[in-house]
């Protein structure tokens, strides 16, 4: 009898193995599927990074990985507080329920702040909704009997509302529809529909950047080419305007250049005795007709030098030998004034640029030194190297520079009130030094001005690299040409200076 009793517990624990057994095996088949269909989904949706293709491929994938009916995508509008229907499955079912809208799909809007949408609470609960009528997802939208007939034609049993988080943070909502029941809804297809959600905030924010970041590629293609466009037009613009300018100095100048020949033949040719007031008055003429011509000269270079005009031939030559050359220029105007003139000669390397600029710079900055040096002053050039870069200093007993206004001195058209500029008694166009600047710039080098104050003289220094045998060996690499037609610098005119003031 014991053993009868033994066998039929045996024959129970027997079957409660098997049942066990059974189980787990129904268990690990369901997770196996569950991990597969999972990892078909994270590669369809990884297929495709743009926005508009992510969320379709996610309003699709339940319908086709499980039969459900439709699959609609929702997406927080944070500004507006609103969950707004981006893209609906593909399905019959789906296609006929939005024919038979009383509103177009993609405006339908839910609150997020509404009490009664299922959607509206799975994003502000962070929780998952199960509902068997569709007007929880639809509603106030759509009236109760028009959400009815939404239903009906699509047969739906069962809705699954599911919230679209990304750490801790609201961006949608899936919902999935279904002609099953709620209780007839397998484990497998719940985990399905879990695991596809988890994945999608990710994705979801992804695409988003993806997108953001094509745009923007795109946007900055277009702006690029809109540029260059435009820099087409520009430079159209500059050689008109250059042109234009030219035309106009030499329409300009031709008249002024007889005006000051024959204001400087009456002044000193002249065969008949002057009055002291018809010499002033000849004087005027000439030096307002000697500004004019300056003031254009200096203009067309400046539209010569912005538009990349100017050719640029760096040669090794001796700094000294060319600024005795400029001294012998403004030898004359300086003598006017009884101006000491004083050149340090010391011993230094020869300087790699561009002679005729720098020839161009040294008569702009000597004729500032000639403007602004009351009789009797004195003006030094002198001479420094560190065996890298040579730097030249033109130093005067003039008017000045108040230390404020040093930092807009290089800019054009400056005219510094009460200091440098404002109290030559010949003008200046506030043309001469930017024109400085921007040719030693383009030499590869440097300018600048110290001054203790108004009356305590100034000194314009400006340095330019020694002529290394590394340099002139490769001094086409530094040959500046021109695109378009080349052109050269109009010349300095040192001005005349009136023996008393205006």
């Amino acid at each position: 009898m014991w053993i009868a009793a033994l066998l039929s517990i045996i024959g129970i624990l027997l079957f409660i193995i098997f049942f066990l057994y059974k189980k787990l095996k129904d268990e690990t088949s369901d997770l196996n599927n569950v991990l597969m269909a999972s990892g078909r989904i994270y590669q369809i949706l990884l297929q495709d990074l743009d926005f508009e293709s992510v969320v379709q491929t996610i309003a699709d994938i339940i319908p086709e990985e499980l039969k459900f009916g439709t699959g609609v995508v929702s997406i927080l509008d944070e500004e507006r507080r609103v969950i707004r229907r981006i893209a609906a499955s593909k399905t019959k079912e789906a296609i006929d329920a939005i024919k038979a809208l009383s509103v177009p799909f993609e405006k339908i809007e839910i609150s997020i702040d509404d009490p009664n949408n299922l959607m509206a609470k799975a994003l502000r609960e962070n929780k998952p909704f199960v509902t068997s009528n569709v007007y929880d997802v639809l509603g106030p939208v759509l009236t109760p009997t028009e959400a009815q007939q939404i239903q009906t034609i699509m047969g739906t049993q069962t809705t699954l509302v599911y919230p679209i988080f990304l750490k801790d943070k609201p961006i949608g909502v899936f919902v999935a529809s279904t002609r099953k029941k709620n209780e007839d809804l397998s484990k497998y297809e719940l985990y399905i529909i879990n695991n596809f959600v988890n994945l999608v905030g990710v994705v979801v924010q992804n695409s988003k950047l993806y997108t953001s970041l094509k745009e923007t590629k795109e946007d900055l293609a277009r702006v690029n080419q809109e540029v260059s466009v435009m820099n087409v037009k520009l430079q159209e613009v500059d050689k008109l305007k250059d042109d234009f300018v030219s035309i106009a100095s030499h329409e300009l100048r031709t008249p002024m250049t007889a005006i000051r020949s024959y204001s400087w033949m009456a002044l000193h040719r002249s065969d008949v005795p002057l009055s002291d007031k018809l010499r002033k008055y000849l004087e005027r003429t000439l030096i307002s007709t000697e500004r004019l011509i300056n003031l254009v000269n200096d203009m067309l270079n400046v539209s010569r030098i912005e538009s990349g005009r100017i050719e640029i031939t760096p040669e090794a030559f001796d700094i000294q030998n060319l600024v005795g050359e400029v001294l012998i220029e403004i030898e004359a105007k300086a003598k006017e004034k009884n101006l000491h003139i004083v050149s340090n000669a010391v011993q230094i390397p020869k300087i790699f640029a561009d002679s005729n600029k720098v020839h161009q710079v040294l008569l702009n900055l000597l004729g500032n030194s000639l403007k602004f040096t009351p009789p009797e002053g004195t003006i030094s050039v002198s001479y420094t190297s560190d065996g890298k870069c040579v730097e030249i200093s033109i130093t005067d007993t003039g008017v000045g520079i108040d230390p404020n206004d040093i930092s807009r001195l290089f800019q054009k058209f400056t005219r510094l009130d009460s200091s440098y500029i404002a109290v030559s008694s010949s003008g200046g166009t506030g043309l001469g030094l930017f024109i400085c600047k921007s040719l030693i710039e383009k030499m590869n080098g440097k300018i600048w001005v110290k001054s203790q104050g108004m009356g305590k003289g100034s000194t314009f220094t400006f340095s330019l690299p020694v002529a290394t045998p590394d340099l002139v060996k490769d001094a086409s690499k530094y040959h500046y040409q021109p695109l378009g037609e080349a052109r050269l610098l109009e010349p300095v005119a040192i001005q005349a200076y009136p023996n008393e003031p205006a």
